[in-house]
C-alpha cells in the first residue's frame, strides 16, 4: 500500500513578507532615506581630493595621539589652543583610528557622518512643528547647502557641534510635545556634549532652556527627582571634561585667557558675504523667505527657530573673532524655516493635481540651483598644494630638517602631520604655538596698538634659522590670488616679510607644487644661517687668518685682496670657514680683503686694519698699536694736534708715549697713522 503524495504547502510566506514590508514601509519614510543617502554621498565622496587644512591637521594629529600613534607625540598635545575647546571630537575620532588606522580620510569620515546624521534630526523637528512635507523639504535644504556640505567634508569640530546642537533642540521640542521626563534627561546630556564639541555650543542649552521655560505646562517636571536625574545625566556626560581640566587646568586657563584677546579685522557684513559665497542667491533667498514667514506667523515652532537662528548669528557677529566655519549651527534652523516656506508655497496652489507634484518639482529646482555651490565645496581654496608639499618634504629632506611655513597659527601642522618634520609658523596671530617636543609658546600681547603680535615674524624666524632648527621655508598663495603670484608679488606685509627672509638667507627654490596647472606652493632650502656673512681678521706675524660666518653651507670660498685671489677654502655645515694666508707683499691703505662663497654672498674688511690700545698712568699715556706698515714712521695726534712720533717694527707693531692731554673731550679722537695711510683711532675717557 503506497503512501499518498502530499501537495505543496500553501504559499503563505510571500503574503507575510509583503505584509511585513508594507508595515515597515509605513514606518520608514522612503523619501527621507533618499535625502539621507544624498547627504551621505555629497559628504563622503572624494574626501581624499584635497589635503588637510591647518586646524584639521591639529585635530587629526590629536586623535592620532589618543589612538596610540607615537610618531605624532612630538608635534601635538592633548589640549585645544584656541577657545580652549574640549576633545570630544578627537576622542571619538581616535576610536575610528584604532579600527581603520590613522589617516586624513578616516579623519574626515566622522565629520561627514555627523553632518549626515543631522538630516534626520532636522526632519524630526520640522515634522513635529510643520508636518511631513515641510520636514522633507527642510532635510533637503540642509542636505544641499553648499556651506554645510563643505564643512561636512572637513575634519573640523563644527559638523559635530551642529549635530549635537540640533539634537539638543530636538530633545527640548520633544520634551514640550510629549512631557516625558526622558527627553529632559536627554536634553541635559546632549547639551553638555554640545559644549564639549565646542565651548560656544553652550548657546544650544540657552536656546533649549528658554524654549522649555516658556512652555508653562512642562513645569510639573520640575520635581526634585527629575531635577536630580537631569543633573546626574549632565554630570555623567561631563566626565571627560573633569578629567581634562584636572590634567591641564593651568594650560587650559592660559589658553582661554589668550583666546579672549583674539579678534578679526573684517567688515560688518562678513558673515552675510560668507553665506552668500557658499550657498548662492537662491538658497539664501529661501532662508530669508522662511524667516519672513516665521515673523509673520509666530507660532511656537516659528519662535523657537527664530530664537535659534538669530541667537547663533548675532552671537558670532558680535564675537570679536570671526571664522568661516562658525555659523554651521545656524544652518539647520534656517533650513527648517526655508523648507516650511517651500511647503507653504506648494499648499497655496488650488488644483490638487499640481499640489501633489509641486513638492517634487520644488525639491528638484532647489537641488539644481545648489549644484554649482556643491561643486565648489569639493575644492579647498585656502591651502592649495600644502599636502603634496609636505609629502615632498617628508621624502626629500633629512629627518632632522625643520620647516617654516606661512601661517595664521595652524598651517605648520600640515607639515608636522604629513612629513613628520619639526614645523614652525611664520605670521601674525594671537594664538599659542606648540613647538616640536611639546613646549608651549604663549601668545604674546600685541604691541603699539596692533591687533596681533609680531614675534613670529620679527623674532622667532631669525632665532630658529640661526640655531639650525629651520632649513626650509614654504610660501603659498590661495586661489584668491588670481593670477597666482609666480613672481612672488605679495598681497600682505607678512608675505613680503617671508620673501625677504628667503632673500636674506639665500633660499634656493627646490620644489614647486601646481594646482590646475598654476604654481601655488614654493619650497625654498636655506643655504645659510645668518642674514649677512661676516669676517674677522687675526694677524700673527707674517700671516693673517680670515674667519668667516654666515656663508652658504658646504660651499667653496675664495679670498681676494685688491681683486686678486690670495686663498681658497670651504665652509662647514654651519656656513663657517677659516682660511690662513700670508700677508700680501704689497698692502695698500683702505684696501679690502674679501671672502666670497659659490652663491655670491660675500663679506669684506679693510686690510691692513691697524688697532690700538690706550693706557694712562701717573700723567703719562702709552699707546700700543699693530697692523701698521712695517718699518714705517707712525704719528699720534689728538684732536688734530701731534702728541708723539715713533717707528713701527718689522711686524707692524709700535709703541708711543706722551703726556696725558690736559683737555679731554668725549667727541675728540686720538688717531695713530703711518706714512702709507693706515690708521686707527679711538676716543679717550673723560676724567670726572
Amino acid at each position: 500500500m503506497g503512501t499518498a503524495a502530499t501537495g505543496p504547502e500553501p504559499r503563505r510566506a510571500l503574503p507575510r513578507f509583503r505584509e511585513s514590508f508594507s508595515r515597515l514601509a509605513g514606518r520608514v519614510d522612503l523619501p527621507l532615506l533618499g535625502i539621507i543617502a544624498l547627504a551621505a554621498v555629497l559628504r563622503l565622496v572624494q574626501l581624499q581630493r584635497i589635503g588637510l587644512r591647518g586646524d584639521e591637521a591639529v585635530y587629526v594629529g590629536q586623535a592620532g595621539v589618543l589612538a596610540g600613534a607615537h610618531d605624532l607625540d612630538r608635534y601635538f598635545i592633548l589640549i585645544s589652543r584656541g577657545n580652549s575647546n574640549f576633545l570630544l571630537y578627537q576622542e571619538m575620532l581616535s576610536v575610528v583610528f584604532r579600527v581603520f588606522g590613522v589617516g586624513d580620510v578616516p579623519g574626515r569620515v566622522l565629520s561627514a557622518i555627523f553632518s549626515t546624521l543631522t538630516v534626520p534630526v532636522i526632519y524630526w523637528i520640522a515634522l513635529t512643528f510643520f508636518g511631513r512635507r515641510s520636514a522633507l523639504l527642510a532635510a533637503l535644504m540642509f542636505t544641499v547647502s553648499g556651506y554645510s556640505v563643505y564643512l561636512g567634508r572637513l575634519a573640523l569640530l563644527d559638523s559635530t557641534l551642529a549635530f549635537f546642537f540640533t539634537l539638543t533642540i530636538l530633545c527640548a521640542v520633544r520634551l514640550v510635545h510629549t512631557e516625558r521626563p526622558g527627553w529632559l534627561y536627554a536634553m541635559a546630556a546632549a547639551g553638555v556634549l554640545t559644549v564639549q564639541a565646542k565651548v560656544t555650543g553652550g548657546l544650544a542649552l540657552v536656546v533649549a532652556v528658554v524654549y522649555v521655560a516658556l512652555a508653562g505646562h512642562v513645569r510639573k517636571l520640575a520635581t526634585p527627582r527629575h531635577l536630580l536625574l537631569t543633573l546626574l545625566a549632565a554630570v555623567v556626560a561631563c566626565v571627560p571634561v573633569f578629567v581634562q581640566l584636572a590634567q591641564n587646568w593651568g594650560t587650559f586657563s592660559q589658553f582661554l585667557g589668550s583666546s579672549l584677546r583674539r579678534n578679526s579685522a573684517v567688515p560688518w557684513y562678513y558673515y552675510e558675504k560668507l553665506l552668500y559665497s557658499y550657498d548662492g542667491p537662491i538658497v539664501v533667498a529661501l532662508w530669508v523667505a522662511g524667516i519672513v514667514l516665521a515673523l509673520y506667523r509666530r507660532t511656537r515652532g516659528d519662535l523657537l527657530l527664530l530664537l535659534w537662528a538669530l541667537a547663533v548669528f548675532f552671537f558670532y557677529s558680535l564675537y570679536p573673532l570671526k571664522g568661516f566655519n562658525y555659523l554651521v549651527p545656524m544652518i539647520p534652523a534656517v533650513s527648517i524655516l526655508a523648507g516650511r516656506a517651500l511647503a507653504s508655497a506648494s499648499y497655496a496652489l488650488r488644483r490638487p493635481q499640481l499640489r501633489r507634484w509641486t513638492p517634487a518639482v520644488l525639491a528638484l529646482a532647489v537641488f539644481v540651483a545648489a549644484i554649482p555651490n556643491i561643486r565648489d565645496s569639493f575644492e579647498d581654496r585656502s591651502y592649495p598644494g600644502l599636502r603634496e608639499a609636505a609629502k615632498w618634504i617628508g621624502t626629500q629632506s633629512p629627518k632632522d630638517a625643520g620647516v617654516m611655513v606661512l601661517s595664521q597659527g595652524s598651517a605648520q601642522y600640515i607639515f608636522a602631520y604629513y612629513a613628520h618634520r619639526d614645523s614652525y609658523p611664520f605670521g601674525r596671530f594671537n594664538l599659542a604655538t606648540i613647538l616640536p617636543g611639546g613646549e608651549v609658546v604663549p601668545a604674546s600681547a600685541p604691541k603699539g596698538g596692533a591687533r596681533t603680535p609680531r614675534d613670529w615674524v620679527t623674532e622667532w624666524p631669525n632665532r630658529l634659522i640661526a640655531d639650525g632648527a629651520v632649513t626650509y621655508l614654504v610660501y603659498y598663495t590661495p586661489w584668491e590670488d588670481d593670477p597666482p603670484t609666480e613672481d612672488q608679488v605679495t598681497r600682505t606685509a607678512t608675505q613680503h616679510r617671508l620673501q625677504m627672509l628667503v632673500e636674506h638667507y639665500h633660499g634656493q627654490l627646490v620644489h614647486v607644487e601646481y594646482r590646475h596647472h598654476e604654481a601655488r606652493t614654493w619650497i625654498y632650502r636655506l643655504t645659510t644661517r645668518h642674514p649677512r656673512p661676516a669676517i674677522a681678521l687675526r694677524t700673527s706675524g707674517p700671516r693673517v687668518t680670515v674667519a668667516g660666518s654666515g656663508f652658504m653651507a658646504n660651499s667653496p670660498v675664495t679670498v681676494t685682496y685688491n681683486g686678486k685671489v690670495v686663498a681658497r677654502g670651504r665652509t662647514d655645515v654651519d656656513g663657517a670657514a677659516s682660511v690662513t694666508l700670508a700677508i700680501p707683499p704689497r698692502t695698500r691703505p683702505r684696501s679690502l680683503l674679501v671672502m666670497t662663497d659659490s652663491g655670491g654672498r660675500y663679506a669684506s674688511q679693510v686690510f691692513p686694519k691697524p688697532s690700538i690700545s690706550y693706557r694712562a698712568s701717573g700723567g703719562q699715556a702709552q699707546v700700543s698699536g699693530q697692523g701698521f706698515e712695517p718699518n714705517s714712521p707712525v704719528t699720534a695726534a689728538y684732536h688734530g694736534a701731534v702728541v708723539a712720533r715713533a717707528k713701527a717694527d718689522g711686524s707692524g707693531k709700535v709703541t708711543l708715549s706722551f703726556p696725558v692731554p690736559a683737555r679731554v673731550r668725549p667727541t675728540w679722537r686720538l688717531e695713530v697713522s703711518d706714512q702709507v695711510g693706515n690708521y686707527a683711532e679711538q676716543t679717550l675717557a673723560v676724567r670726572r
